[in-house]
């Protein structure tokens, strides 16, 4: 059966070459390691799992292709196998918990050879597919509970601060418990491997920042697998991964695999590229070293992350989350004095954007960590809040703007309330004014009829001169008035002057200067007008007299003529 044959146990002996490639993969795993939950925290391109959760509401999305070829000597097959693999996870409710869905679609052509006659074979099925929770159970680069167990001179020593410490091989540990679905008649599974199965793994993770080789992490995964099953599976997982710079990360890999149903040894090499803190490629070769089958695979893959994580969270160096104490500063406190390590001694009065560095603070993100990983840590962090503070000052901005241009709308609607007022006080002032003028034009010509009806016509035009002297006086009066106006005018003119003027006071000063110059036009007018009945007047005087005269001279040539008749 080719299920059963291609998947044989392990059948190499571990020979002494083997064994020593073995511990010098060990050894080279244990150099030490970094986390930087800022940026992407992806299992790839590795199998194993970290110790740390992706984060609270974070989304994260992993998977890759692989292609490759296997050989089994002893069967005399040849299989072209492509996989595809893919990992769903999520951080669920705290930051130590992380469910995750995770599984792995295979498809492969086999060729054998049997009796001279080739045989070929498609199979296509999904390997794995498994669900589960993480949970971290102890993370060692938490503040410890002896406050006071904290060394300053480790913080003022380059050799204190970079020297090898025991405590730092304490792993973060956590715990992760899933169940295996399995479809049936799988080629891929063992055959009574069908439905469901449990699956226990037990992660370790270390973190360690050196002087002079960058950071490192360290991650051990002891698996337990489908133990409810006739063939269960023991395996464990060494990963290491190295940072080289910002950008770029290598990493090896040890897989051990015991099974009755399939048993071996994987190695991996590759490295990874971060894109941005949300995005990651890798690309990876996996090989063993039996030949029952031998395994050759190049895969390539990239990591997604949707981070919704709304809450910061900056671990301090142990002993420091509250800031140093008042009795442990140097006493060179004024200003800024850089000591032996590159750290700061800071003042509190220094006016600094990054929250954590004040209060004499010291900017530690993970014990693990060097100076120009955290002081890029800080940096972002200062442009995150300076970020957030702009965006809040234009917010403000924004609201300010808004309240003052409803204001400016405000004033304008009483500016034009106003001078729609004053026009239409203006017109009913011009309608009274105009009123006025006929009524006395009207009443003038009436007396006039009422003067040339009942009395002479000497009584009408001293009448009329009468009236003429009263219109004199009233426009000496009106003189007066306007004098004493423009006086009063002037006045406040001046006194306007001293004080600022704005928008609206010119505005005023130049509805009062065309109210005015109407005023002054409308005097005028009346000034003409008066001056017209006037001159009518004294014309109709000079008519009347002439009239009298022309009446005195008849009479007299009548009184002539009658003298020559008699």
């Amino acid at each position: 059966m080719i299920k059963s044959a291609i998947f044989e146990p392990n059948q190499l002996s571990m020979s002494p070459k083997y064994i020593l490639l073995l511990i010098t993969v060990f050894l080279f795993h244990l150099t030490a390691s970094s986390q930087y939950t800022e940026k992407i925290n992806s299992n790839r391109p590795g199998t194993s799992q970290g110790a740390f959760s992706v984060g609270n509401n974070v989304l994260q999305l992993e998977g890759g292709f692989g292609f490759g070829k296997e050989k089994h000597k002893i069967l005399s097959t040849k299989s072209n196998v492509f996989n595809f693999d893919y990992s769903i996870r999520y951080g669920l409710l705290i930051e130590q918990l992380e469910i995750r869905f995770n599984g792995k679609y295979r498809a492969d052509g086999v060729k054998q050879t049997i009796g001279g006659t080739e045989q070929k074979i498609k199979r296509s099925n999904f390997e794995t597919n498994t669900i589960g929770a993480k949970y971290l159970i102890y993370d060692p680069y938490k503040k410890p509970k002896n406050k006071d167990s904290l060394n300053y001179d480790s913080l003022k020593s380059w050799k204190e601060h970079y020297r090898f410490k025991w405590k730092s091989l304490i792993p973060a540990v956590s715990a992760y418990l899933g169940a295996n679905f399995v479809s049936k008649d799988n080629p891929f599974t063992a055959p009574d491997d069908e439905g469901f199965s449990p699956k226990i793994v037990v992660m370790t993770q270390n973190n360690w920042t050196t002087s002079m080789n960058g950071n490192w992490v360290l991650v051990t995964n002891l698996i337990v697998d489908k133990i409810t099953t006739k063939d269960p599976i023991f395996g464990w997982i060494i990963t290491s991964t190295h940072t080289i710079n910002d950008k770029w990360a290598a990493f090896g890999e040890y897989q051990g695999q015991k099974s009755d149903f399939y048993s071996d040894d994987i190695m991996r090499f590759g490295g990874a590229y971060l894109f941005d803190k949300d995005l990651q490629f890798d690309a990876n070769i996996a090989f063993n070293f039996k030949d029952t089958p031998s395994i050759f695979t190049f895969s390539f893959g990239a990591s997604y992350r949707f981070d919704w994580h709304t809450k910061d969270e900056i671990i301090e160096k142990p002993g420091l989350e509250k800031g140093v104490k008042e009795g442990e500063k140097d006493e060179n406190e004024e200003g800024t004095e850089e000591t032996e390590d590159g750290f700061d001694e800071l003042n509190e009065q220094d006016e600094i954007e990054n929250d954590s560095l004040k209060l004499g603070k010291t900017p530690f993100v993970n014990d693990f960590e060097e100076d120009n990983f955290r002081d890029a840590i800080e940096q972002d962090l200062d442009e995150r809040r300076t970020e957030q503070r702009l965006e809040r000052e234009r917010i403000e901005n924004e609201k300010i703007s808004k309240k003052e241009g409803k204001k400016f709308k405000k004033e304008e609607a009483r500016r034009l309330k106003r001078e729609a007022k004053e026009a239409r006080q203006a017109e009913k002032e011009k309608a009274r004014a105009e009123k006025e003028k006929q009524k006395m034009i009207n009443d003038i010509d009436a007396e006039l009829d009422k003067m040339e009806k009942e009395k002479g016509v000497d009584q009408e035009l001293d009448n009329i001169d009468q009236e003429l002297k009263e219109l004199e006086k009233m426009e000496r009066e009106l003189e007066m008035e306007e004098k004493k106006e423009e006086k009063k005018e002037d006045k406040k003119e001046q006194e306007k002057k001293t004080e600022e003027e704005d928008i609206d006071a010119e505005f005023e000063k130049y509805e009062k200067e065309q109210a005015k110059i109407k005023k002054a036009e409308e005097k005028r007018r009346k000034k003409e007008e008066k001056k017209r009945l006037k001159e009518e007047k004294k014309k109709e005087k000079e008519k009347k007299k002439k009239k009298k005269e022309e009446k005195t001279d008849e009479s007299d040539l009548d009184k002539a003529l009658e003298e020559l008749n008699n």
